[in-house]
């Protein structure tokens, strides 16, 4: 048997704007953003997310590969001995790939000459819808914060991808401790 939320008054609307970062598919850098409206156990989700491979020291006319999407989601949250809780939710999303495409020139002749030229390729973007999902685990630092650690995903039909992120939530979470509902 589920065990009963205690912190969430029956009729409250509690939200949250999260921020996370981490791993992500392909080796690239995961980060997301959501802000959330919660009642109860039931929520929902507008949330960004993205993965993209990042290079320190290229200078170039390459497009950074890169998958991201905009999305809602509704789910669950469950609340366990009153610090911590768990989420999981599912939705649809818009989802934007960049990819490079063929080299189309060089530009040697910018001042400066060849000496930092670079070659400048194709912008291929493509669009598709996604089915988002997450899994996140959160520790209650107070009544207005908390530190997460979460999965996200996103299946499609151009790149699938996923992070593993640690985060942080702030916002109306719970209520004051010490009163009962």
């Amino acid at each position: 048997m589920a065990q009963q939320d205690t912190l969430h008054k029956k009729r409250k609307i509690y939200f949250g704007l999260g921020f996370s970062l981490g791993g992500g598919g392909n080796r690239g850098v995961y980060g997301g953003v959501d802000f959330y409206l919660q009642k109860r156990s039931n929520y929902i989700s507008l949330k960004t997310s993205a993965v993209e491979r990042i290079r320190i020291f290229y200078f170039g006319g390459l497009p950074e590969p890169h998958v991201s999407d905009v999305g809602i989601l509704v789910g669950k949250s469950y609340t366990f001995n009153r610090y911590h809780y768990v989420k999981f939710g599912a939705g649809v999303s818009l989802v934007d790939q960049v990819s490079p495409g063929a080299f189309l020139y060089n530009d040697c002749d910018r001042p400066g000459g060849c000496l930092f030229s670079n070659h400048v390729y194709e912008k291929i973007r493509k669009k598709t819808v996604g089915l988002p999902l997450e899994m996140k685990y959160g520790l209650y630092l107070d009544r207005t914060a908390a530190v997460t650690a979460g999965f996200s995903a996103n299946l499609n039909n151009l790149q699938s991808f996923y992070g593993v992120s640690l985060g942080l939530v702030v916002g109306r979470l719970k209520d004051k401790a010490g009163r009962r509902y």
